[in-house]
């Protein structure tokens, strides 16, 4: 009997304990430990549910436990007591989920749930039912904050791989943990792992590592920070100038932000060059509007110079050398006055040319100029090359490189020029283009070889950039301008250079129509304005008659008026009896564009040629009032053959 005592005593005590340890751990944890009985009181209530829900122990015991189920939920909570009571099924008993409780100051709050119950040991009955709440709201917001600061992070960082910046981390003792594609990329490195994990004094040279180490570093740990420039070691062994911003990061390594100085000094240096164009476009305007003024006399002076000394040749044959002086430096005036005054050179004539003589002429300007030592030489292996170009555009482009050429001839000493004509062969391989592509159709091969000190390696590759030039003088726009004619011709340029001297080659396509085979260009003036009748209206009486005369060479008929308007009487009283108006701009009464219009409303389909003294960057008017433009500086060459054009074909032309 004692045994069997003894026996349940010791089964009371290890019951007991581990009643006071099951108690212990509910009351110590954070969570909510709720039990209740079959009949849905409450039996058990710790520190945790308390703090959940606000109601103490001593006020909730014995209470039911619809004081924390949301009213809508009550009668489904009931029937669920009841069922597994009764020995029912549950999906939510052994499962963690998610509901909503009331607290006791109404609000209602979101918890996880996880539910058990327990059994009479003598009956095999429900006994009870135990649950383990915590508030799902704080883990909810603790998650949000947790990705929030995950996508900050992420963002940071993706801002960081975006940067041009190069941006570098390393931990305390100086190796690299962190590096972005820019920073390995400024380098010289493809791959970020060929950085991480070495030291930062890699990226220098010995002596660049032991001044940033005695000047910088010293400066970041007193302050936090260090801003600066640095001389970094690419990989391929070059030099790389950079801005450099050091930081202490929390760890205690450093946080470097690194800018490759050379993009900011070419971005400067662009500026600098936007601010030097603008000023040069500015200083353009101002010439312009300071010859404009006398560019209309002026151009009627050489008209006048041009058609008398035309006149005087055709009256003296043998024609002397004089006059044929004149009408050659009446003929280069216009041409430069043309040039000078366009505004747009795009815009400037285009035809087809010989292009051995605008070579002899390029020849002979730069021998005026050489020394005597020296010399210059024009070898033409086709004597039939036509390009197609605005020749002063073309002339200029040759003047260029002969008086480059020129100038890097020995100051002392022989030293001589060849240029070279001939057609290219298509088969025969240049050198690599350093301007515009190599054409693909028909082209002319032009060389421009001397025996000057060549080109500068570090001058190369900038030689065709506005502004550069290795001289003391000059604006630095000469072979800039060479670019830009070549290349919008469809041509190309070649370079050679050496110890020995340089040689320019030019590419250049051929004319697609040349002399023989275009209609508009093989028409004789003399025949196609036999007979027509022509009206000219000039207010200046000089140019009146010496355009009535020039006109009058062809055999056309011609009435020459001196106001706009007699020309409206003359229309008015023969409507039909005319095949071309000539007229000038700049007259009383009316301008020629008015005039023009007034004529189009009348006669629309009655050909107007505006001879003008004044150029395109004066005048801004509707170019569909006239059929053609000529420049009263170059009557002689080019009024006949552009009236004959206009009248054998319908296309609009600038003269």
């Amino acid at each position: 009997m004692d045994g069997a005592f003894r026996k349940t005593d010791e089964f009371l005590v290890q019951h007991h304990d581990q009643e006071r340890l099951s108690h212990f751990i509910a009351q110590t944890t954070t969570d909510a430990f709720v039990a209740i009985n079959p009949d849905n009181c409450i039996i058990y209530w710790n520190r945790g549910a308390e703090r959940l829900f606000g109601w103490s122990t001593r006020e909730i015991l014995g209470q039911s436990l619809n004081r924390i189920v949301p009213v809508i939920h009550r009668a489904n909570h009931s029937k669920a007591v009841r069922r597994l009571s009764d020995g029912g099924e549950s999906r939510l008993l052994g499962q963690t989920t998610n509901v909503t409780a009331l607290c006791r100051d109404g609000r209602l709050v979101d918890v996880e749930l996880s539910l058990t119950h327990w059994h009479n040991p003598e009956t095999g009955e429900v006994a009870g039912f135990a649950a383990i709440m915590r508030d799902a709201g704080a883990r909810l917001r603790l998650e949000a904050e947790r990705d929030a600061y995950q996508k900050k992070l992420e963002d940071q960082f993706a801002a960081i791989e975006a940067t041009s910046d190069g941006v570098a981390i390393t931990d305390a003792e100086g190796f690299f943990v962190y590096l972005n594609q820019a920073h390995c990329a400024m380098f010289g490195y493809d791959d970020v792992s060929a950085l991480i994990g070495r030291h930062w004094s890699v990226l220098y040279r010995n002596d660049e590592a032991k001044r940033i180490e005695e000047v910088a570093i010293p400066t970041v740990l007193e302050t936090g920070s260090w801003r600066g420039e640095a001389c970094g070691l690419r990989r391929d062994g070059s030099a790389i100038e950079q801005e450099v911003a050091l930081a202490l990061s929390p760890g205690g390594g450093l946080v470097c932000t690194t800018r490759d100085i050379e993009e900011l000094k070419r971005a400067t240096r662009d500026r600098i060059r936007a601010r030097e164009r603008l000023l040069l476009v500015e200083r353009k305007e101002m010439i312009g509007r300071a010859v404009s003024g006398m560019a209309h006399d002026l151009a009627n002076f050489i008209a006048v110079i041009s058609v008398s000394a035309t006149t005087l040749r055709v009256k003296n044959q043998p024609c002397p050398p004089e006059i044929e002086r004149i009408e050659g430096a009446a003929r280069q005036a216009s041409k430069m006055l043309e040039s000078a005054l366009t505004a747009n050179p795009a815009e400037r004539q285009s035809h087809a040319f010989y292009a051995k003589a605008a070579l002899e002429t390029v020849i002979e300007l730069t021998a005026f100029a050489l020394k005597a030592s020296h010399s210059i030489t024009l070898k033409a292996k086709d004597d039939g090359i036509v390009l197609q170009a605005a020749e002063t555009e073309f002339l200029r482009v040759m003047m260029n490189l002969c008086s480059n050429a020129r100038d890097a001839l020995p100051v002392d000493g022989p030293g001589s020029i060849k240029v070279i004509l001939e057609k290219l062969d298509p088969a025969r391989k240049l050198s690599n283009p350093v301007v515009g592509a190599k054409p693909q159709v028909p082209s002319a091969l032009i060389t421009v070889k001397d025996t000057g000190c060549g080109i500068q390696n570090e001058d190369f590759a900038r030689i065709f950039e506005p502004f550069h030039t290795t001289k003391s003088y000059g604006t630095g726009l000469g072979l800039a301008v060479v670019s830009k004619v070549v290349t919008e011709a469809g041509g190309s340029i070649h370079i050679k250079s050496g110890s020995e001297g340089t040689t320019f080659q030019l590419a250049w396509p051929l004319a697609t129509c040349p002399f023989g085979h275009n209609s508009g260009e093989d028409a004789s003036p003399e025949y196609m304005l036999l007979g027509a009748k022509i009206l000219i209206v000039d207010d200046n009486p000089l140019l009146l008659d010496l355009i009535a005369s020039e006109v009058g060479k062809t055999g056309a008929e011609v009435t020459a008026v001196s106001s706009p308007l007699q020309a409206v009487h003359e229309l008015e009283a023969d409507p039909t009896g005319w095949d071309a108006i000539i007229l000038d701009y700049d007259m009383p009464e009316m301008n020629g564009a008015k005039l023009a219009a007034r004529i189009r409303a009348d006669l629309p389909r009655l050909p107007i040629i505006l001879c003008s003294a004044l150029y395109e960057i004066e005048i801004d008017v509707d170019a569909s009032l006239f059929d053609a433009r000529v420049i009263k500086s170059a009557i002689s060459r080019t009024l006949n053959q552009t009236l004959a054009r206009v009248l054998s074909s319908t296309k609009v032309e600038m003269a």
